[in-house]
């Protein structure tokens, strides 16, 4: 049965005179739209013997104890009070659902924020047309009503789908440690540069999910959450962090039709992303901007893209989340819980990647030697409580790929990355790392390329190393080195 045969189907009961027979049509509906849930569904259930239940239905850890009502009176206390006397006779965790098509008492309302501690959910009829009528799933309801009201104390009833949200940040976002420098010490985590549209990143310690002791090439899970604007895309940093999926490794891309910004952090990710303004008053700008942020999981990395309009309304479209793992999780609650957070219910599966993960490739030879920083990529180390001492791990360098309609490099990109010619920069990874002093003592080359595809972005790793420039008082004594992996 499909969504409009349920929504015809409950437009038909509504024509029913007897209420007898109206109910009784009413509990096989509901029943129905919790069975095309993918629920297991009992009608007139004896869980909670001696008395009987309208529907009973479990999916997994989840358990609902379902009463319906169709009168013309609003459902009240003494309603609440008979569906709490069949949950004291069943299980702690099963979570009672009154449904009332003409809707509730304020008494009623009161009486369900007040005992949170036997959690009944509410739902009138205008929210089981939403679902009969598919404009929201019956999961996501269920978990936007549960979330608001042990969390918030709050009920919600034909509340929108999508609510404005207002409430601050309850604790800051991770901040990155390192930072850009420039020759003339000046310091920030963000760099501006020539560029175009396309959404790739460049990556710091990029993970193979395909290292690992058994065969394969690990797999994808692609998320689309119900983003409409910027503030629902800081909401899902915000929800991202607040639930451990955002760290102080994370690195980002935001690009107009000239003009390209790569940043480090989640906090300055966020921050950024409301100064579209500034990024639409560069020459020739663009109606909209594209966004990519990177960051690590556990069992791998994901990237989360989006297309933004340059103007007021920061309308948002093509959001998407791609995680990348190893496997399928054993335990996949953490990222049913994250899928849930963002309004994610339906539509999930992980799907093999039919090719490797990363792939590796020489830098040509012609760019080996002879790569002049811009700028550098600075981080902290704390060894053993000593103060921190702060190590060069990276480098910005020009682009020698670099591609504009007035300039076609004579040097050709590996296969696969064709995309970073659209960034006038590289931000390089240093193979190995160097203490920040004497900056005049060192040369660097370009190695290579590491990358990976997510399902809508490209994640590049380009790899440089140093060597001492040549010079005999200096030969004497080697500066320390350390890796990339250390």
């Amino acid at each position: 049965m499909t969504g409009t045969d349920l929504d015809a189907r409950l437009d038909a009961i509504s024509q029913l005179q007897n209420p007898a027979t109206r109910g009784r049509e009413l509990e096989d509906l509901v029943a129905e739209v919790f069975r095309q849930s993918h629920f297991k569904v009992t009608l007139n259930s004896g869980v909670a013997r001696p008395r009987q239940t309208d529907v009973l239905a479990t999916r997994a850890t989840e358990t609902f104890l379902v009463e319906c009502k169709w009168r013309n009176s609003r459902a009240d206390i003494d309603d609440l009070d008979s569906l709490r006397s069949r949950l004291r006779r069943t299980d702690s965790g099963v979570v009672g659902i009154l449904l009332s098509y003409v809707g509730f008492t304020g008494s009623a309302l009161s009486d369900v924020e007040h005992h949170r501690q036997q959690p009944v959910l509410l739902i009138s009829g205008g929210e089981l047309q939403h679902v009969t009528s598919g404009l929201e799933p019956l999961s996501e309801l269920l978990w936007r009503k549960k979330d608001a009201l042990l969390t918030d104390g709050t009920v919600l009833l034909d509340e929108p789908v999508k609510k404005r949200s207002t409430a601050r940040r309850r604790f800051d976002l991770p901040q990155a440690e390192g930072q850009f420098m420039w020759p003339d010490g000046m310091r920030s985590r963000i760099i501006e540069c020539g560029g175009q549209f396309g959404q790739f990143i460049f990556a710091h310690k990029l993970p193979d999910i395909d290292w690992a002791p058994a065969s394969g090439n690990g797999v994808t899970l692609d998320v689309a959450p119900t983003i409409l604007n910027q503030r629902d895309l800081v909401d899902l940093v915000d929800k991202l962090a607040a639930l451990g999926w955002a760290t102080p490794d994370a690195r980002w891309s935001m690009q107009q039709a000239n003009r390209n910004w790569h940043g480090l952090g989640c906090a300055a990710f966020a921050d950024q992303l409301p100064r579209w303004q500034q990024r639409a008053d560069t020459p020739d700008a663009h109606h909209s901007e594209e966004i990519c942020y990177l960051d690590r999981c556990d069992g791998g990395f994901y990237t989360l893209t989006a297309n933004l309009a340059s103007h007021r309304s920061r309308q948002t479209t093509a959001v998407t989340l791609s995680f990348q793992l190893e496997g399928v999780p054993l335990d996949t609650a953490p990222l049913l819980q994250l899928c849930r957070s963002i309004g994610a219910h339906e539509g999930l599966y992980f799907r093999p990647r039919m090719e490797r993960s990363v792939i590796r490739s020489r830098a040509p030879r012609t760019l080996v030697t002879d790569v002049q920083p811009l700028a550098y990529l600075i981080e902290p180390e704390r060894l053993l409580g000593d103060v921190a001492t702060e190590w060069v791990t990276g480098i910005i360098i020009a682009n020698p790929f670099y591609a504009t309609p007035a300039n076609k490099p004579a040097i050709e990109l590996p296969v696969g990355l064709e995309l970073i010619q659209d960034s006038e920069h590289l931000v390089c990874d240093l193979a190995e790392h160097h203490m920040l002093k004497a900056l005049d003592r060192y040369a660097y080359d370009l190695r290579g390329f590491e990358s990976a595809r997510t399902s809508e972005a490209l994640v590049c790793r380009p790899i440089a190393n140093w060597s001492r420039k040549h010079d005999a008082a200096r030969d004497k004594a080697r500066p320390p080195r350390r890796t990339s992996a250390q």
